[in-house]
Order: C-alpha cells, then structure tokens, then sequence
C-alpha cells in the first residue's frame, strides 16, 4: 500500500488536490439504500471516498453487519464525543485511527470507491 503525499509544484508548494493514485481501491456497488460494511486493509491509515451521480452518502468507521451498524438518519440528533454511533454525509478524506471497519450507506443507487493510504 502506498503513503499518502501530496504533490509539490515546481516553487515547493503543496497542491491540495494532487495525490496519487491508490494501489488499494476497493469499490461498492449499491442498488438501493442498503448498508455494505467494508473491512479495513492491514497497514492502512487513510481512506480517500468518491460516490457516483451526485448521490449523497454516510460513512461509519467501524461499523459492521453484527455489531454497530449505520442507517440514514431520519432524526435529529447529538451525540457525546466517543460514542461512534451518528454517520458522516459524505467525508472525502478520513484518516482511520485504528478502525478496522467502514459502513456505508447511500441515498439510492450509485457506486462508491474507497482508496486506502498507509
């Protein structure tokens, strides 16, 4: 698996955007709104996620199909810090901390690409 970097212009910049392309894509295809939970790689610390045709997402780091699991929120909510349990709308960017889990869940159909960094 390859680290995440950005790339450097010619003056020493960072260019936010530019990262190379992951040697570890896994990709969800989803028909409805129906969860998928995608087990974390070993060595991976960042998952980079795109969705297709403009469909809203949730993510949920270390949920899984017999344990905690992620559902569109119908309610308004909070939550106390740690507790794990609300999903993200669409995050482009996550470093993982230890999570060996991703739940995922769409609005309706789409695919989506998650990249792994170490």
């Amino acid at each position: 698996m390859i680290r995440l970097q950005q790339g450097i212009d010619a003056m020493g910049n960072m260019i936010v955007a530019a990262m190379q392309q992951s040697d570890t894509i896994y990709v969800n295809v989803f028909a409805s709104s129906t969860a998928q939970y995608v087990t974390v790689p070993s060595g991976a610390n960042f998952v980079l996620f795109e969705a297709s045709a403009n469909t809203d997402f949730y993510m949920l780091l270390n949920a899984t199909s017999n344990g905690t699991t992620i559902a569109v929120p119908t309610v308004t909510a909070t939550e106390a810090a740690g507790a794990g349990t609300i999903p993200e709308l669409n995050p482009l960017v996550r470093q993982l901390n230890g999570a060996t889990s991703i739940g995922l869940i769409p609005g309706g159909p789409c695919v989506i690409t998650l990249a792994f960094y170490s």
